[in-house]
């Protein structure tokens, strides 16, 4: 016992030296190894007077000196303990120590010696401490510490901005965000904003997250230790159980109390930098892109921190939920004009796109344009994990992509459909003609047989003719057009189906059962979406059949032979056809047959549509594969 006490008196007066030495120096210079350095020499402590408490048997009287002796011991340890932690633990100087995770570790197991040490000094009656509250208010400074450089820098900017009366954002951008001169620090000072409340709630997760697995480790640990104590196996073994219980029971309301004073202040240091981020960016019309993307990383960071601290404080004015609600409000708003507004430059921007080198296949760009646009917004909606910023959002998406929409009235409208193309020139005469033949279809009819009887045509009166600069095949661009426009209501039609698979991607793996109702409208607009790709399949159809008609031609009946006229090279394909057929003997014999099955028959019946302009585009490529004509 002696032994004992000689070496507790030396462990005593050695970290006692070390505590005074520590005293001197501020709380932002101590260092890692100190602080470990002393927990170890209390943990030292600790063990010698547990092997005091040991080495006096239990028959011994408490009023004997060995008892006596241990007893002071134990008391000299919990006072000496207390200032220790008190000087680690001090909240009221302007910084705190913070030396990473080692450090905090070691105060944490510090704490927890000095509450093991008040239990075995009054034992069996009620102890009172006030650990929880100098802990708590501990990692409160610590927060606050760690989270001053971003939010000073931040308001440095506000002060800087209305000292110089122009909007924060716009000090932002013209002053810090092409600042070629700090191009490392660009996206934190291009983001002051989102840099500070990432910060903020990063910093208040690395501090909770240990006391949420220390806190339940110890709810088991306390359940453990009942179980046992319900046993009553001995007097001893109970007495033991019911002081660790007590302890670990203190240990709980230390993280539990902390718990809450963090997430109390990331909530109130969060919430103020995001309202800072509402007032700056309210009516804030420039680079909105940009700034659509921190507000979304804004509303993925409150989302992200709202369920890791489940946050349910809905009557306090600093809620994470609340706070975030706005947000998404300002996002989902702000998301949505500039949709509108793109679509509408990508509407006025229209022009044909070529989707194949080699190729003349194109199709109009504000198909391509608008599902980019589309998926680019629901892709950053996404972003944020909040269901309801893709509600507020796939509305106007959907909208737009409907049959009563802005693509669908651009295509109809043949909004970058049209090729404009010079034909090359020919060589000609330097004469051109003065008198020309009405343009009459009577006229063309009399042309056309006149070549067919070698007629030489009349001499006409010339004059030397001007340069020419080039001249439109109006038939050409015409038919260019319409299938441009063929393709485009086809990728219209893919740009539905892909979008509405995107939706299937949108949302968060774990959902919460609060956010069935926004799933449910996810899913139907995305089956709008699916619906629409089957109208616009629908649509791309009926213009088939009237681009035909219009190309080719339409029999109205075959009750009458067909005109004359429709023998001629450039009446409508299927006119031709039809006249070729009524000229036909049907007598069914052996001859008629094979004649009418002969491959001279098969290519007059085919001649029409291979002579047709129409073919002549169509097998250049310049038809989708997937537009069936």
């Amino acid at each position: 016992m002696e032994a004992i006490l000689e070496d507790f008196h030396i462990q005593l007066e050695e970290c006692r030296n070390k505590v005074a030495s520590y005293q001197s120096i501020k709380p932002a210079e101590i260092q890692s190894f100190q602080v470990t350095d002393c927990h170890a020499s209390l943990d030292t402590i600790f063990r010698i007077i547990q092997s005091m408490q040991d080495a006096i048997p239990m028959t011994m009287e408490t009023n004997d000196v060995y008892v006596a002796m241990a007893k002071n011991c134990t008391l000299k340890a919990k006072h000496f303990c207390a200032e220790v932690v008190d000087t680690f633990l001090n909240s009221e100087s302007q910084t705190v120590i913070d030396d990473g995770l080692e450090c905090q570790q070691a105060i944490a197991q510090m704490v927890e010696i000095y509450i093991r040490l008040c239990y075995e000094c009054d034992e069996g009656a009620p102890v009172k401490l006030n650990i929880d509250e100098k802990y708590a208010n501990y990692q409160r400074a610590l927060l606050r510490q760690r989270s001053k450089p971003s939010i000073a820098a931040l308001a440095n900017i506000r002060k800087i901005a209305s000292s110089q009366s122009i909007p924060v954002m716009e000090y932002i951008e013209t002053n810090l965000a092409h600042d070629e001169d700090h191009n490392d620090e660009n996206d934190v000072e291009q983001r002051p904003h989102a840099n500070a409340i990432a910060m903020i709630f990063g910093e208040a997760s690395s501090l909770i997250h240990p006391l949420l697995m220390w806190n339940g480790g110890i709810c088991g640990t306390i359940e453990h230790l009942s179980e046992q104590s319900a046993a009553k196996d001995s007097e001893n073994t109970a007495r033991i159980n019911d002081y660790e219980i007590n302890v670990q029971k203190e240990l709980k309301k230390m993280c539990e109390a902390t718990i809450e004073t963090l997430h109390r202040e990331s909530s109130k240091l969060g919430c103020s930098v995001g309202r800072w981020f509402l007032d700056d960016n309210y009516a804030f019309t420039c680079h909105i892109d940009s700034h659509l993307d921190e507000m979304a990383f804004i509303c993925q960071v409150l989302h992200r921190y709202s369920l890791f601290a489940d946050d349910n404080q809905s009557n306090n004015e600093d809620s994470i939920e609340q706070h975030m609600a706005e947000h998404i409000v300002l996002y989902s708003t702000t998301e949505s004009k500039l949709f509108v507004s793109n679509i509408d430059r990508v509407i006025d921007l229209a022009q044909p796109v070529q989707i194949l080198m080699g190729v003349e296949r194109y199709v109009p760009s504000v198909v391509e344009d608008a599902y980019y646009i589309s998926q680019r917004c629901l892709e950053r909606c996404s972003s944020t994990l909040s269901s309801k910023t893709i509600v507020l959002t796939a509305n106007a998406v959907t909208d737009t992509w409907s049959l009563t929409g802005k693509i669908h009235d651009a295509l109809m409208n043949q909004k970058g459909c049209c090729i404009h193309r010079d034909l090359p020139e020919k060589e000609e005469s330097n004469e051109i003609q003065i008198e020309k033949a009405p343009s009459s279809g009577l006229n063309s009819f009399l042309k056309m047989l006149d070549k067919e009887i070698d007629h030489e045509p009349e001499p006409k009166r010339t004059t030397p003719k001007a340069p020419k600069s080039g001249s439109l095949d109006e038939h050409e661009v015409q038919i260019q057009t319409q299938l441009t426009l063929l393709n485009g209501i086809h990728a219209a039609s893919s740009a539905c189906t892909s979008l509405a698979d995107l939706f299937d991607t949108l949302l968060p793996e774990e959902e919460n059962p609060q956010t069935n109702g926004q799933s449910s409208m996810i899913n139907v607009a995305k089956e709008q979406l699916q619906s629409y790709a089957n109208l616009y399949n629908e649509l791309l159809e009926s213009q088939i059949q009237c681009f035909l008609e219009e190309w080719i031609g339409k029999v109205l009946s075959t009750e009458n032979p067909p005109p004359l006229i429709a023998s001629l090279p450039h009446s409508p394909s299927i006119h031709r056809l039809f006249y070729h057929v009524s000229q036909q003997n049907y007598d069914l014999n052996a001859s008629t047959i094979a004649k009418a099955e002969s491959a001279e028959n098969l290519n007059n019946l085919l001649a029409p549509f291979e002579q047709s302009r129409l073919m002549k585009e169509i097998n250049n490529g310049k038809c989708d594969d997937y537009v069936t004509i």
